[in-house]
């Protein structure tokens, strides 16, 4: 029995990192979407059956470093190709990265075995979901590879504007530990866990039925525009003019729309360095009344502060300022105690400051753009703050920054998932791909080839009121998990 031990804890160890390094997979470009269920069920059933926390919380290690091993790896190719960092480093802070996002799936299968052994079917679920809504802020945040998202493709996508990704997270774990039950000897758990299944299942088409939020009968004819521009040169002093004519061209034929986005700082230089560019546009918007949107750096002039931001051309200018920045790509954290180490690496860090989060909206006489750039999409709950006033959704971004990685895929599924949750159209303009116009139900209406100058062109329409998810976001979800734990932890002390 002694000899036989090591060799089970050695199998035990091995699922755990090939159901992790399964997860990444039902995800965008792959859509395996299955794959989330199925690997949940593997490593919730080596926590039930594992007695100790201590290995507990190596096989949720050991799943974690898999799936983000394999799931956002992409990281380094940012710092490689464009930070100026040799592959060493590159790769050294990308695993450093991922080695601390590992703990969070740990720390699940630690607290479930140590404090709900004896609910342990019953706390999985919410610990897991508890993990991925703490992964979303705890310094900073990383809300990446949530498992609600891996679902856009299912069924279970449609609980998306009633509970959000989070929700969906939690119904896949449900979905995974009655899969589980329903091996039990005993009956009763059998029937719950397959009646569990079934509801799930019939829920999820149900709701396709129900439309959250109303079409407002008016349309808007788009055009995003895909400039290309290799990230390489992209910032080069005498590049500047050349990236704004290749936009023009591409622009031109459409000055007929109703509105026209440039992505994420098409326009590579500071907002005051610019007016002669500006001054074009300015002419053309007036001739056309086509309003016009464009990622530019904003310079206040009043102090040393420049932001990442979009500008709206109608009557007037008007800017959003990203405020979820990208930590040590747009700004420094802890930067008294950073900064002297990563500047003797050679490391380069951006310093934009950030925009003001009351700064959601844009509202005009075509409809009210709920606004954010790049990373700020994958944020649930900063997304939802543009509702119920904005009629449609708008992200401009540059994942160029990740070359020919999975990582424009995913963010692509991301915007969907935001689609959903709010009910509303998203549109996604982008350098180099994927640009995309998302419907309300975050079906891809029309989607970019990457690396290739391109415009979608196309009418979207306009939608107001509220989802549930919009209106509540996660607070009843984060209430419910609260009592069921409290419960619990109440029956632990008196029994």
């Amino acid at each position: 029995m002694k000899n036989n031990s090591p060799n089970k804890l050695f199998i035990k160890r091995l699922l755990a990192l090939f159901s992790g390094g399964l997860v990444p997979f039902s995800f965008s470009p792959f859509d395996f979407y299955f794959l989330s269920f199925f690997s949940l069920a593997i490593i919730f059933y080596l926590w039930v059956k594992t007695k100790t926390s201590r290995e507990s919380f190596i096989l949720g290690y050991l799943f974690g470093f898999a799936m983000y091993g394999i799931g956002v790896n992409w990281l380094h190719i940012s710092i490689d190709l464009f930070g100026g960092v040799s592959i060493f480093f590159a790769l050294f802070f990308t695993y450093i990265l991922i080695a601390f996002i590992s703990l969070y799936p740990a720390l699940v299968g630690y607290i479930a075995t140590k404090y709900f052994k004896s609910s342990i079917f019953v706390s999985l679920p919410i610990l897991w979901v508890l993990s991925e809504w703490s992964r979303g802020w705890v310094l900073t945040g990383f809300p990446w590879l949530n498992i609600g998202t891996s679902q856009t493709n299912s069924n279970l996508s449609n609980f998306a504007p009633l509970i959000g990704d989070y929700g969906i997270s939690f119904i896949v774990c449900i979905a995974a530990i009655s899969a589980i039950k329903i091996f039990s000897p005993n009956k009763i758990e059998k029937i719950i866990s397959l009646s569990l299944l079934i509801i799930i299942f019939m829920s999820s088409i149900l709701l396709n039925k129900i439309n959250w939020t109303e079409n407002t009968g008016r349309t808007l004819n788009v055009a995003l525009v895909q400039g290309a521009i290799p990230q390489e040169i992209k910032w080069h002093p005498n590049q500047l003019k050349e990236s704004y004519n290749i936009y023009t061209q591409l622009s031109d034929p459409f000055w007929s729309s109703d509105l026209i986005i440039w992505p994420e700082t098409a326009i590579a230089s500071k907002y005051h360095m610019t007016k002669n560019f500006i001054s074009e546009i300015n002419k053309k918007q007036q001739s056309s009344n086509t309003f016009f949107m464009s990622g530019i750096v904003n310079d206040d002039v009043t102090s040393d502060n420049y932001f990442n931001s979009i500008i709206l051309i109608d009557n007037k200018h008007r800017f959003y300022n990203k405020h979820r920045l990208v930590p040590f790509g747009e700004y420094l954290p802890f930067r008294k105690i950073l900064s002297r180490p990563l500047h003797l690496l050679n490391i380069p860090i951006s310093n934009f400051s950030s925009g003001k989060k009351t700064e959601k909206n844009f509202k005009t006489s075509k409809g009210n753009f709920g606004m954010s750039i790049c990373y700020e999409s994958a944020y649930g709950n900063e997304i939802r703050r543009s509702m119920p006033d904005a009629n449609i959704l708008i992200n401009v971004s540059n994942d160029a920054w990740f070359g020919d990685s999975i990582a424009p895929h995913q963010h692509l599924q991301i915007a969907r998932m935001r689609a959903m949750e709010n009910g509303r159209y998203f549109l996604r303009a982008t350098n180099n791909g994927i640009s995309a116009i998302i419907n309300n139900k975050g079906k891809i209406i029309s989607r970019s080839p990457q690396f290739e100058k391109n415009v979608l062109n196309s009418d979207v329409e306009l939608f107001s009121g509220e989802t549930p998810f919009s209106k509540y976001g996660n607070i009843p979800l984060l209430i419910f998990f609260t009592f069921v734990l409290f419960i619990n932890i109440i029956r632990r002390k008196v029994f």
